[in-house]
């Protein structure tokens, strides 16, 4: 039988939005998240995790969701 993939948890989920509400007067409108991936909206990053939870297909919005959380934790948010 074939092993379930997991997603990101509602919980993960729910303490990501938490940090995000906590530091909104940190949060640049967009942001070039690496090299590859620019969002011209933060929040609809939050909108797609939520869409998506549970679906490990899906998983790459919850994935930005940490990138962007962690560059502006290090101070790396390039914004545009």
């Amino acid at each position: 039988m074939a092993e379930k993939k997991q997603s990101y948890t509602e919980e993960e989920l729910n303490e990501m939005i938490a940090w995000f509400n906590d530091h909104a007067n940190q949060l640049p409108k967009t942001m070039q998240i690496n090299k590859s991936a620019f969002t011209p909206d933060l929040v609809s990053c939050i909108m797609q995790a939520k869409q998506n939870l549970g679906n490990y297909k899906m998983e790459g919005s919850f994935l930005l969701l940490r990138q962007i959380r962690a560059n502006i934790e290090k101070g790396e948010n390039d914004l545009l």
